[in-house]
């Protein structure tokens, strides 16, 4: 069946839209609203300014919100108010109802429809919270991205297949998923970078850039050393003697970043990295399933480009992961709540990706406005969708 003819649609309003206004909120914010209200609420409300509303929608979040707020209820004490913040708030007054930011469709009309069939000459017959919920069909990457050839794609998925137990412990860890009300379970999923390998590594990069020059890390590890011309790190261990070194939390306490003069060559003993790959690498033995200090798990991801997946670590789900933010971003948590996969799977791409500037977090506050639409299954899959299922792993794991 067509999915377009089962969506439940709103119905051609029979009197003058509802007129709501937005408090706090920028140009962007507005225009995401009002393309809600136009698009998928076939024009059931409508924005306008404070002045001339029934309802105000405040955002929390914005410069000054509480005393807007308060500035807001003073002006009218007992005007129709719905608040929106991405912290939760309890609310006392039953003029004002709370929706949390991401905002889910389905409760914004909720709230809008319950405050509106309290309006004075309101039909309670015509408040039926119904409208049109379009889904999103995760084919492929965003349009501008890098594309996947279908080998590439063959190849990752196998790698991602071949992990074992032991070495997705290694890379991913086994911590279960949080609450993220729980300020205790919050503190245990970060990590700094800056304590561990990785961001020694990080910091030695930008140095060997800054300045064209080879550049050794003399620690207690084996030899290590960032050549920028090669585009390499070199080694002078294996992989296995080298781990216990990028997994202990402060063994670059004492350490020292030496240059090299122009014709450097690498010790024959050494084996050359390309640099991407290693630090990649670095950021998953550091953060095993953790997140570097300082990330948001409520505020969206986006992704820049689309990772060379055949010269990294593959992690479980990693290109579903990078799939979903390649169309629109979204948040940690919802990420392993669409995907239905275990949060660590999650924070660990999102580290490893995240050393190498992969990703960031979306500064906009329209992109924390309006929680992204469902997903859905497409009838018409192409290659990437399918092996994009397959990728997810099935059943979320406890």
């Amino acid at each position: 069946m067509n999915s377009m003819k089962t969506r439940t649609q709103l119905a051609e309003p029979t009197h003058s839209p509802t007129r709501l206004a937005a408090i706090g909120m920028d140009q962007r914010q507005r225009n995401a609203l009002r393309i809600l209200f136009s698009s998928r609420c076939n024009k059931r409300y409508v924005l306008t300014e404070e002045a001339s509303s029934e309802i105000c929608i405040l955002d929390l979040d914005s410069f000054g919100g509480e005393q807007k707020w308060k500035e807001f209820r003073d002006r009218h004490p007992e005007w129709p108010l719905i608040l929106v913040s991405i912290k939760h708030h309890e609310i006392a007054d039953r003029n004002t109802l709370f929706v949390q930011k991401p905002i889910p469709v389905e409760r914004l009309i909720a709230a809008i429809e319950t405050h509106r069939s309290n309006l004075p000459g309101s039909n309670i017959q015509d408040s039926q919270p119904a409208f049109d919920n379009p889904r999103i069909n995760i084919t492929k990457p965003m349009s501008g991205m890098d594309s996947t050839p279908t080998s590439r794609v063959v190849s990752t998925r196998r790698a991602a297949s071949l992990m074992s137990a032991s070495q997705e412990q290694t890379f991913v860890g086994t911590s279960p998923d949080i609450d993220p009300t729980d300020p205790e379970q919050l503190q245990n999923i970060y990590y700094n970078p800056a304590h561990y390998l990785q961001g020694l590594s990080q910091q030695a990069l930008n140095q060997a850039v800054r300045y064209n020059q080879a550049i050794s890390m003399d620690g207690p590890w084996p030899p290590i050393t960032l050549d920028i011309e090669s585009n390499k790190i070199w080694v002078a261990a294996t992989e296995r003697q080298l781990r216990p070194f990028c997994t202990l939390p402060d063994t670059t306490l004492e350490v020292e970043l030496t240059p090299h003069a122009e014709g450097w060559s690498p010790p024959s003993n050494a084996k050359g990295y390309p640099l991407q790959a290693f630090i990649w690498q670095l950021a998953l033995w550091a953060s095993r399933g953790r997140l570097p200090e300082g990330t948001r798990i409520h505020q969206p991801i986006y992704i820049r480009r689309w990772p060379n997946f055949t010269r990294l670590v593959v992690t479980p789900h990693a290109m579903a992961i990078a799939a979903l933010w390649a169309q629109q971003p979204r948040s940690l948590l919802d990420t392993a709540s669409v995907l239905n996969i275990p949060q660590r799977y999650v924070f660990a791409f999102y580290s490893a990706a995240h050393a190498i500037q992969l990703v960031g977090e979306t500064r906009r506050a329209v992109d924390t406005l309006i929680q992204p639409p469902a997903i859905e299954r497409s009838t018409n899959r192409g290659l990437f969708g399918r092996l994009l299922d397959r990728l997810r792993g099935g059943k979320r794991e406890r």
